[in-house]
């Protein structure tokens, strides 16, 4: 078994565990019948396999280089570690390559809770999307790092944007306390990035759900179990969200209007790095909550 399995096991916290499996594809046939028969050895387990969807690739960047997302939630860390033990080499299998990060999810009650939410404020809140101009890339060294670039860009607007699509984020909030957010009183006492991206998240999160958006899937990071420890993905991530959408406009729509500007202040001054890697689910997981 290999040694950082054996470490996460040592720390079981008897939480239930999720399994974040970003994987590059090198034979498409072999690759699909081991996600369907693989399906059933996490079903085996107690376990749910919560989504599944291909990626956004973006030439020569590594974080961007995996062509499909696989998200799946076990009983216990005993019952994860058994899947992954099931599964052959990665030539076995159909993949070039493949980065595994273990995250303790948030509780099936949060989700259900985030779930009614988003659909009490589209029903009484709706906002119709209207197609609206690609956005451009702005040159902004303030934001490094926290923002897209312009190769990101262009492989989104290269998608179809009305299907339905998802965002995974992934965030690391600022260690260290530091100041509110750009407009908040020169006397306010300062604020750990956590909590300065919570004003951001407030506010964001309404303009999500007004347009068909919901939290689909929300966890903490905890482990690397395969792949690179070098590897941008195995930063030591904050949080994890994977945000589904009606469709790609729908974001557009959501990042060109005033209310969503007024947010991203407390956006910036929360992150110290951040990820936002676009993609579209798998018919079967065109659902957007659990």
């Amino acid at each position: 078994m290999d040694e950082r399995w054996r470490n996460f096991l040592s720390r079981d916290d008897g939480h239930r565990v999720g399994l974040i499996r970003f994987q590059a594809v090198k034979n498409p046939d072999l690759n699909r019948a081991w996600v369907d028969a693989s399906r059933h050895w996490v079903e085996d387990v107690g376990g749910e396999r919560v989504y599944a969807g291909d990626l956004d690739v973006v030439q020569g960047r590594a974080a961007f280089s995996f062509e499909q997302l696989l998200v799946e939630e076990y009983p216990s860390r005993q019952a994860a570690v058994e899947v992954m033990d099931r599964s052959s080499s990665d030539v076995e299998v159909g993949l070039r390559d493949d980065f595994v990060i273990a995250a303790r999810p948030e509780s099936r009650l949060t989700h259900k809770l985030v779930a009614l939410v988003g659909r009490a404020i589209k029903t009484l809140a709706r906002i119709e999307v209207v197609e609206v101009p690609q956005f451009e890339y702005r040159r902004d060294a303030a934001t490094a790092g926290l923002s897209s670039d312009e190769a990101q860009i262009d492989a989104f607007h290269r998608t179809d944007q009305w299907q339905p699509f998802f965002m995974i984020n992934m965030n690391e909030f600022s260690g260290r306390s530091k100041g509110s957010a750009e407009g908040a009183e020169p006397d306010a006492p300062p604020q750990s990035g956590q909590k300065v991206y919570e004003k951001y998240v407030r506010n964001t999160a309404v303009e999500v759900y007004r347009r068909g958006g919901n939290f689909f899937w929300i966890a903490t990071p905890i482990a690397v179990l395969k792949g690179d420890s070098n590897h941008p993905l195995a930063r030591q991530w904050s949080q994890f969200v994977l945000v589904c959408w009606p469709s790609r406009m729908a974001l557009r729509h959501m990042l060109m209007s005033s209310t969503f500007g007024r947010g991203v202040p407390h956006r910036n001054a929360g992150l110290a790095s951040a990820l936002a890697i676009p993609g579209t689910p798998w018919p079967d997981y065109e659902r957007y909550a659990l």
